[in-house]
């Protein structure tokens, strides 16, 4: 694996085609958990993943589209058509200098725009038959574990700064969690979408959506293991499948 800390020789001895690029955020999740906690997860995966790729693996990305925490002290954000240039500026560059493949490891689920920013990357590159890729590793490939989760709250239910996210920073950086304020969860009546026209801290008393008193080290560490495996299947489905296009 190559890093920030490879010289341009080490680069040029290991010719890497594969670029790994954690995303985080930077922003409130609440009374118990860091600022950081997205950027902490999304570096761990990332460096997990180029480690087993023999990749580059870049400096996290940990200030992405946090708009709905911006009313919370600490909370830092980029405009969502500010993220998709970022990405789309990073993996130019990386293309320009013999890079074939962008893996984005996405540690918050509030980077809606990676999406559309992506396809629209692919497009253009084949539109331009430029030997670059872009791919997105979020969602259910970050979280998913299977059948047999030790999870007690679906995913609608447990949105932000809960049971899977405490669990994981239990795992990864016990000494920064902190005991969650009781009742300080989401309004009963809102959903997801509020967050559209409403900020998080008027939906949530203490600004977390779940249920972080269920989380536990163990079920994090379970997350975190699962991870790799889950992306190298990703990966290999999406190769299969475009091989058969051709």
């Amino acid at each position: 694996m190559l890093s920030m800390n490879n010289t341009r020789r080490d680069f040029e001895q290991a010719q890497p085609q594969i670029a790994v690029l954690p995303v985080g955020a930077l922003e409130q999740h609440g009374s118990h958990l860091p600022i950081g906690t997205d950027s902490m997860i999304a570096a761990e995966y990332a460096e997990q993943l180029a480690q087993h790729l023999d990749a580059f693996l870049l400096p996290t990305l940990a200030i992405s589209s946090s708009i709905e925490h911006r009313k919370a002290i600490g909370t830092v954000y980029l405009r969502a058509d500010t993220l998709a240039l970022v990405i789309r500026d990073i993996a130019d560059s990386l293309y320009s200098s013999g890079f074939k493949q962008l893996l984005l490891v996405n540690g918050h689920g509030g980077n809606y725009i990676l999406k559309p920013a992506i396809r629209q990357l692919n497009r253009d590159y084949a539109d331009r038959q430029a030997e670059m890729e872009v791919v997105l590793l979020s969602g259910a490939i970050i979280n998913a574990i299977g059948d047999d989760s030790p999870f007690k709250h679906p995913g609608s239910s447990d949105i932000h700064a809960g049971e899977k996210e405490t669990s994981l920073i239990m795992h990864l950086r016990p000494d920064l969690v902190r005991q969650p304020v009781p009742d300080g969860g989401v309004l009963p009546e809102a959903d997801q979408s509020m967050l559209d026209y409403l900020d998080m801290t008027e939906l949530c008393a203490d600004g977390y959506w779940g249920y972080p008193d269920s989380a536990t080290p163990e079920k994090g560490r379970l997350i975190a293991e699962r991870f790799v495996p889950r992306a190298i299947d990703y990966l290999e489905k999406l190769k299969r499948l475009k091989a058969s296009l051709r």
